[in-house]
């Protein structure tokens, strides 16, 4: 009999070792993700008032991680962008904790650089569409392949972050969209350039937070046409949230060293100067909901934005007056959850030409 308990007891412990082991494991991983769905009359990207109407499945997002030790994890993100016909790897990073307020970063990785870039998911913002001035001026989502530190003040109020990446390719620059085409996506992209880039964050005071980026770097990657091409890029941002009110901002600015020699190389004619900037005022019609320990918002907002592509061209070159746009955008978004958003507003574009248009936007958004 004692033989018999002995023997069932070594069963137990072999099949509760591998159960065991399932569940440490599953513990480990994270799961979350994004996504958007919008329509647009008239389309995106386009100045005609003609243009047709168009519904879209822009982008879902999808994140995995994984901790190896409480000090060691993993973080993976796959953008499938108008219904999976586009796919790119939105993040793919390794965090190392050197202490409880300081970490070592090592990946593709979000740049730091204003406030929306690394932190993008669509409930967090009001508009269906994102902010154009962090389109045009500042790619986003703009991510890079490189490393650095991600820390913060023993009392939490002072927030950086600092990598090392790979620079842009300026062969990519255009005139109107700026420096979209010259980051990599982490995909194949030339390294013969490096950059710095970093952000600074500062919360002290209830409800109001600033915030501060830099980057600089190479942009030639080597290319004998093209010399020596240099881009720096500065901006500032603040943001308050109280009292059923949010009010934020941010200016952006870009110099592009050696945009004469793109120009030559390429045909293209890009701004050696690039500016913009926005301004965005929001209330909580339900404010009394959330005061009340309830979970639901109406937001109700507007938002002037002002930016250049060429906002300074290099000698010889002829500014084109329609990279020089400005933005009205007003709407509702109303969250019946933090984490979903029912939005709809309207834009009212106008560039240097005197052209002018107005949109009407649709969108449903949710993280988890």
């Amino acid at each position: 009999m004692r033989r018999t308990i002995v023997g069932f007891c070594l069963l137990l412990s072999l099949v509760a070792q591998p159960c065991s082991a399932e569940e440490s494991r599953s513990e480990r991983i994270s799961f979350g993700g994004y996504g958007d769905i919008h329509y647009n009359n008239p389309a995106i990207g386009t100045m005609k008032q003609s243009a047709v109407s168009e519904a879209d499945v822009h982008r879902l997002v999808l994140g995995w991680g994984y901790e190896f030790t409480p000090q060691i994890r993993i973080d993976v993100e796959v953008d499938y962008e108008h219904a999976a016909k586009g796919i790119e790897l939105e993040l793919a990073y390794l965090d190392y904790d050197l202490n409880p307020n300081l970490t070592f970063r090592a990946g593709s990785v979000l740049m730091p650089v204003g406030p929306l870039n690394e932190f993008h998911e669509p409930p967090l913002y009001y508009s269906v569409e994102r902010p154009y001035v962090e389109k045009y001026i500042v790619p986003t989502t703009w991510q890079e392949i490189g490393m650095g530190l991600v820390g913060r003040s023993k009392n939490g109020a002072l927030a950086y972050r600092g990598y090392v990446v790979t620079g842009l390719d300026a062969m990519g620059f255009t005139g109107l969209e700026g420096l979209d085409g010259g980051i990599s996506h982490g995909s194949e992209g030339k390294a013969e350039d490096l950059a710095g880039v970093a952000r600074v964050e500062y919360a002290a005071v209830s409800g109001l937070s600033l915030g501060v980026s830099g980057y600089y770097g190479g942009a030639d990657q080597g290319d004998s046409t093209l010399k020596k091409v240099l881009v720096a890029i500065g901006s500032a941002d603040a943001r308050y949230r109280g009292h059923g009110w949010d009010v934020r901002g941010a200016a952006y600015g870009v110099t592009v060293d050696g945009a004469g020699r793109v120009f030559s190389a390429t045909g293209q004619g890009i701004g050696k100067t690039m500016i913009g900037w926005y301004g965005e005022i929001a209330y909580d019609l339900l404010g009394r909901d959330a005061r009340e320990g309830g979970s639901r918002s109406l937001m109700v907002f507007g938002r002037f934005e002002d930016f250049d592509t060429m906002n300074e061209v290099p000698s010889g070159l002829v500014s084109d007056p329609s990279a020089a746009r400005r933005v009205i955008t007003a709407g509702l978004s109303y969250l019946p959850i933090e984490k979903v958003a029912l939005k709809g507003d309207f834009e009212h574009w106008k560039d240097d030409t005197d052209t002018q248009l107005n949109r009407f936007n649709l969108g449903l958004a949710f993280r988890f």
